[in-house]
């Protein structure tokens, strides 16, 4: 067993003392989320200073940073400014790796299984997206990022794991007609109000997971576009990005 498999086991055994993680131990066991950390990032804890990973110059320290179970900063400023910046006042964070048992907790919220039709909105670094494939089918996800070369980084990153979903460049509050009704809807970033959109596109009975006004929170789709909300905590995000939004350093 190399490094990066006992890293990935020694991560999943972390995110497993806060709860069952069902089908998903072995979607994590699938798909190595170093995989899917760019060569130069910015580890941010919650509880500690963050620092710069660059893979080239210290490539131990690069690879044991992807299994820590922190929020992994891969953009700043939607691209105008290099990740090297990120330490900055004026920088804002605009795309990321989430938290391992952060990940873990919206997956198990969504239940999504087997041959389910999954949305994703916000494929940011392709990770959730290949966890996703891993469990229901890759022909069977959609996911939609707003950042072109956020899009791109993705496609390649899922390229090399070994995974193809369908990936969308576009605005996910419209979320995906041409694909729609969606057993799941899984939403990867802050979010203010809920798009009606979202709620005509998933089945009757379909779940959505979102961090909803700073809360993770999920959503059972009834007839007549009713819902019934449970909320499960705080969850702190990027907020959703539209071609005209602002920037925002939530995560």
């Amino acid at each position: 067993m190399n490094l990066a498999e006992r890293l990935n086991r020694a991560m999943i055994r972390e995110i497993e003392k806060l709860g069952d993680i069902g089908p998903w131990r072995d979607a994590f066991l699938a798909v190595p989320r170093h995989l899917f950390i760019p060569d130069l990032a910015y580890v941010s804890p919650d509880d500690d200073e963050s620092y710069i990973i660059d893979r080239q110059a210290n490539p131990e320290e690069w690879l044991r940073s992807a299994y820590l179970d922190v929020a992994i900063i891969t953009q700043i400023n939607a691209g105008e400014s290099p990740i090297t910046e990120a330490g900055k006042d004026g920088a804002r964070f605009t795309s990321s790796a989430s938290a391992p048992s952060t990940v873990a907790a919206f997956l198990s919220l969504l239940g999504a299984r087997k041959g389910h039709n999954v949305l994703e909105i916000g494929t940011g670094t392709g990770w959730t997206a290949a966890l996703l494939s891993a469990v229901v089918g890759d022909h069977n996800v959609t996911s939609i990022e707003i950042d072109e070369e956020v899009g791109n980084q993705a496609a390649q990153h899922l390229l090399n794991a070994g995974y193809a979903p369908h990936l969308v460049t576009g605005d996910g509050a419209e979320g995906f007609p041409d694909k729609a009704p969606f057993d799941r809807i899984h939403i990867t970033c802050g979010i203010d109000d809920i798009p009606p959109q979202w709620i005509d596109q998933t089945k009757t009975g379909g779940i959505l997971v979102a961090p909803y006004r700073r809360e993770l929170v999920s959503l059972v789709v009834h007839g007549g576009g009713e819902t019934t909300v449970k909320r499960y905590g705080r969850a702190r995000f990027m907020m959703l990005r539209s071609p005209t939004s602002e920037l925002s350093d939530e995560r």
